[in-house]
């Protein structure tokens, strides 16, 4: 089977990671995969960061993809010859109806992968004159917009249980097109291997026997991160004998903020900022308390390849965290939005003693082992791509009435 994997331009990340092993799964699988780029930057990107074997094409659209209509995606698809078509998502707005529509009627086998959480629609209405209650038209225009996203694909696959029932509830998707595959994570690079530990602790200028916590990731809103600084800040005024770090991993549009926020930090100089890693096992290996304040996340990559690392991780309950985290003894999980008791957490954390620590992080790596090998969930993905197999592309009338029986 000739798979084609559709991706947005963006940044590089946990979603660019996940299309990269897709592909890798499906090759070894004995199926032709092609990653489909849409712009020259993400050619290059993928180029710069895929291993070898990868099949990446460069396949420009005519004009911005959010300006692409339903004929301008036809002619685009036209061009393509893919027994099955997968667009990975690393937002619930990826995408269009349009592209939809297109990729269904151009291919059959047309899957979506969702990896974040769909925003919440806020149910107030308007009052007129100060007191008639509204009928929440803009709201239900958004519902049913979002609802439409639901009509193309012939199955769309979400990375946590989160991410399904927010788009039944939130979008009222057809719950017999949603299946779930959490992401996974290839445990047998990311271990816990005490050369990374000393060499990066060496080359970061931090003491081998200091405790460090520490995040990969973009530097955008998303993440959080001015809630792990000030945590910091409380860990630092709570323990000021302690030798204390944070380190932050990666680069995004809000470094310069970031880096402002962290030279305000007292004692200075305790927060260290090191850029993009292709290498991130060897940086978790340095980190002994993985922090993710996320304010929306589907499944992070990131939270369980650190945990398999050895980390013991402060997260908040964001979208699908608390699959990742459903005990306590994996981890620290605080609920979202708040602030302060992420902040407690990491004072928690920076509490226990060596001993206490490797315990939990022995247990969070035997946990990620079990429930998220990437072996298993991408191999679970090809199966769901394969059992829909090479369909042929069905006719409008025939997608309409599909989509009334859903």
């Amino acid at each position: 089977m000739d798979v084609g994997l559709l991706t947005i331009p963006g940044p590089w990340g946990g979603t660019e990671i996940h299309s990269v092993r897709l592909a890798s799964t499906l090759a070894a699988r004995g199926h032709s995969a092609t990653i489909v780029c849409m712009t020259p930057e993400s050619y290059d990107l993928y180029n710069a960061h895929s291993p070898g074997g990868i099949n990446i094409s460069l396949a420009p659209t005519p004009k911005p993809s959010r300006s692409m209509g339903f004929l301008d995606w036809m002619r685009y698809f036209r061009q393509r010859r893919f027994d099955a078509c997968v667009l990975i998502k690393g937002s619930f707005p990826i995408g269009s109806l349009a592209l939809d529509l297109a990729a269904r009627l151009s291919f059959g086998a047309y899957t979506t992968l969702e990896q974040l959480m769909a925003d919440s629609i806020p149910r107030s209405s308007r009052r007129h004159f100060g007191f008639i209650p509204g009928f929440g038209f803009w709201w239900r225009r958004k519902r049913f917009l979002g609802m439409l996203r639901s009509l193309g694909p012939r199955t769309i696959m979400c990375v946590s249980d989160a991410v399904r029932r927010k788009l039944i509830e939130e979008y009222r998707f057809p719950a017999s097109k949603l299946v779930i595959v959490h992401n996974g994570v290839d445990t047998a690079r990311f271990q816990p291997t005490p050369s990374f530990r000393q060499a990066t602790r060496l080359a970061w200028g931090i003491p081998s026997d200091a405790l460090v916590f520490g995040a990969i990731g973009r530097f955008a809103a998303q993440k959080g991160y001015d809630v792990a600084l000030a945590g910091f800040q409380r860990v630092l005024d709570r323990f000021p004998e302690r030798d204390l770090w944070l380190v932050l991993v990666g680069e995004g549009e809000l470094e310069e903020s970031l880096k402002a926020s962290a030279a305000k930090i007292v004692p200075n100089g305790r927060v260290k900022f090191q850029g993009f890693s292709s290498r991130p096992w060897e940086a978790l290996n340095a980190i002994d308390v993985f922090v993710m304040p996320s304010l929306n996340e589907g499944l992070p990559l990131a939270l369980v390849e650190a945990m398999a690392c050895g980390c013991c991780p402060v997260a908040s309950a964001a979208g699908g965290i608390p699959e990742a985290l459903p005990r306590p003894d994996l981890g620290w999980l605080v609920p979202l939005g708040d602030s302060a008791a992420f902040g407690d957490a990491m004072i928690e954390a920076a509490s226990r003693t060596r001993q206490e620590l490797a315990g939990m992080a022995a247990v969070a790596r035997g946990h990620v082992t079990q429930h998220f090998d990437a072996n298993t969930q991408f191999n679970l993905m090809v199966d769901i791509i394969e059992s829909r197999g090479a369909v042929h592309p069905p006719k409008l009338g025939e997608l309409a009435a599909e989509s009334l029986q859903s």
